[in-house]
């Protein structure tokens, strides 16, 4: 029994988490207009009303997959260590390699930047995560400007921002032109990290 709005039991989290992931992988193999919210609680083997315990509305559902695909992320983030550019070239290569790996992570965060241009509250939760990254990659390039490891009229802020449009519009090929991206990405480590 909950004995708070905040206590949250494990078999409770197991179920709030598997709702996320059939969620996600329903958004992933039909993009938001295929998600429907009784499908969802019928592959966890629950019923839509008991799904609503968890989740109130479909858009909480949906901000909670949001939540999820983002932090996916984080496993991209800059090792603590190494001079400007092996940070850089780390942090592409992860991000590669997850393209790689989970391509259906990539659809459903384009399906949520897209979503965000429509919702409010995804659309802020997006942007925070996106002006971290942003910041994040700003350090980066500020650093190896400030060592002279890259010309000290790069505007990092700017290269930074290029950075993430670079890698956003790099996910949206993965699955259709893999050898493409493959190609764009050994180009921008060559063009940012080389020399």
């Amino acid at each position: 029994m909950i004995t708070s709005k905040d206590e949250i039991t494990p078999r409770r989290a197991d179920r709030r988490e598997s709702l996320i992931l059939a969620a996600f992988h329903s958004i992933a193999e039909q993009g938001f207009e295929g998600l429907r919210v009784r499908e969802v609680a019928a592959q966890v083997g629950i019923n839509s009303a008991t799904l609503h315990h968890y989740f109130p509305t479909k858009e909480a559902l949906i901000q909670a997959v949001a939540a999820y695909a983002i932090q996916r992320l984080v496993v991209t983030e800059s090792p603590p260590e190494g001079t400007p550019r092996e940070l850089l070239r780390a942090h592409l290569t992860r991000l590669y390699q997850q393209m790689q790996q989970e391509p259906a992570l990539f659809v459903v965060l384009t399906e949520i930047r897209l979503r965000s241009q429509r919702n409010s509250a995804i659309q802020q939760f997006v942007q925070q995560q996106q002006a971290g990254w942003h910041e994040r990659l700003t350090s980066i390039l500020q650093a190896g400007i400030q060592q002279g490891q890259w010309p000290a009229d790069l505007h990092a802020e700017d290269a930074a921002s290029a950075i993430i449009t670079f890698i956003e519009g790099a996910s949206l090929g993965i699955l259709s032109h893999p050898r493409r991206v493959a190609q764009s990405i050994a180009q921008l480590e060559r063009w940012l990290t080389i020399g």
